[in-house]
């Protein structure tokens, strides 16, 4: 190889190493931990390939008030996902907790789980058939244990009461579910992430659903909405809730205020939350993953979520150690 060959391959490789800021970057030798970041990357390659072939990133949900099938984004990835030996068997013409589709939803899909969470965990749904389900029975109610996933999208920002002073924040301080990279019932297309797509957060790792877990203790609770088809935590299901910290102290949400809120390992039906001692795995629209800090900051975590709020992230903010 000539030096001009390699002078251009190292400043290719420069060019990349800014795009992934260091402080973002935590290194673990622990198996499950990489093994965690190669499922989600290998999503996040998932994703890339639906965008390319689709011409936009897939629903976050389906069957959003509109009356079609319930499903979410793990529906749509699956014919471009790894290791997912029944995924020409899915119909997204049924709901996913459909019988035509149990068998599919059912079976554990390890691509969707996070090795460092506790095993064997379920969802379980009980619904009728939406009335735009090609299936003809609307009356008969399923029941579908459905496999769960530690990968989550945002519906939106919950700031808490003191909103952080965002500029065009919502009630309550937040941000509704218009900006963000998923949309509902239809596919979104990427140039509408104008903050970049390197900066913009796809998934978050958000682990140990439908089981509640406030700041490594494991609470009461049959998860969140009960046994409804909108029930979060299946990779078939609605996958994607409204991001936001929580009180540091309890873990709880909301927080009471920029600097004194957690964003990560604190709250897992709002926050980021993993199983590992430093932080936790996210996935940005470009397909890369990261790992990020304990320390991540609040109002960070909100510009990140966001895909248009213009704002440049600062690097310190990102809680790495």
């Amino acid at each position: 190889m000539s030096r001009i060959e390699w002078v251009v391959i190292a400043g290719c490789g420069l060019c990349v190493a800014a795009l992934v800021p260091p402080a973002m970057l935590v290194a673990s030798d622990d198996s499950k931990e990489r093994a965690c970041h190669d499922r989600l990357r290998r999503i996040g390659d998932a994703f890339v390939q639906y965008e390319s072939l689709k011409g936009g990133l897939p629903p976050r949900r389906t069957g959003f008030n509109d009356g079609n099938p319930y499903g979410g984004w793990g529906c749509h990835i699956l014919p471009y996902l790894e290791g997912m030996g029944q995924r020409d068997r899915y119909d997204m013409a049924y709901d996913f907790f459909d019988p035509k589709n149990k068998a599919v939803v059912e079976a554990e899909s390890p691509a969707f789980l996070c090795p460092s969470s506790p095993a064997a965990r379920v969802v379980q749904i009980q619904s009728q058939a939406t009335t735009k389900s090609q299936n003809p029975d609307k009356d008969t109610v399923y029941t579908c244990r459905a496999a769960a996933t530690d990968f989550i999208a945002s519906n939106g920002f919950l700031a808490g009461p003191m909103g952080y002073a965002f500029p065009g924040q919502g009630q309550g301080g937040g941000f509704g579910n218009e900006r963000q990279p998923l949309a509902d019932n239809e596919r979104s297309p990427v140039s509408k992430i104008t903050d970049g797509l390197s900066r913009t957060l796809l998934l978050i790792e958000q682990a140990g659903r439908p089981t509640v877990w406030r700041k490594n203790e494991q609470r009461p609770g049959d998860g969140q909405f009960g046994m409804s088809p909108n029930a979060r935590g299946a990779w078939a299901g609605w996958g994607s809730i409204g991001f936001g910290p929580a009180n540091s102290e309890t873990g709880d949400t909301p927080g009471g205020g920029d600097g004194t809120d957690c964003s990560v390992n604190c709250n897992n039906w709002f926050g980021i939350y993993s199983f590992h001692a430093a932080g936790a795995n996210v996935l940005f629209c470009d397909g890369s993953v990261r790992f990020v800090g304990l320390g991540l900051d609040p109002l960070t975590f909100a510009y990140l979520t966001i895909r248009d709020d213009g704002h440049l992230i600062d690097e310190e903010a990102l809680g790495t150690p």
